[in-house]
């Protein structure tokens, strides 16, 4: 009986560490950018508007290999607020930002300002860098 309460707590103990890491490991964003604007300035902190379309390869590959990338989403987390734009469902957006292709991302300070920008897919060291020089 006392083997069988020792394997439930050790595994109690394993699920919540796994679920704090997982929840750890997860991007926040929107696709309310006047709640990001609002956040981000509350918070001091800054956008970054991600534009992307259905069917973009490129897209697809930003989230899947730059946007699941732990350090990205800490960085990410921890200075910024996210916002997905899709430009099919927003094109008054693109074209305000100039995001002429996807994926664009457009890193602007709590007012508005443009700080950074990137055009296209980079892989996530690249993204790291421009992260870090703003």
């Amino acid at each position: 009986m006392k083997k069988i309460i020792i394997i439930l707590v050790v595994l109690a103990i394993l699920t919540i560490g796994l679920s704090a890491n997982f929840a750890a490991n997860t991007l926040n964003n929107t696709t309310d950018l006047n709640a990001a604007i609002s956040d981000a300035q509350s918070q001091n902190k800054s956008i970054v508007m991600i534009f992307d379309q259905d069917n973009c390869v490129y897209c697809d590959m930003l989230k899947k290999d730059v946007l699941s990338n732990a350090q990205v989403i800490d960085e990410l987390n921890n200075k910024s607020v996210v916002v997905i734009v899709n430009i099919n469902e927003h094109p008054e957006l693109a074209t305000k930002y100039k995001a002429y292709g996807t994926p664009t991302t457009v890193i602007l300070d709590s007012n508005q300002h443009e700080i950074g920008r990137i055009e296209g897919y980079v892989e996530a060291n690249e993204f790291m860098k421009t992260l870090q020089g703003i």
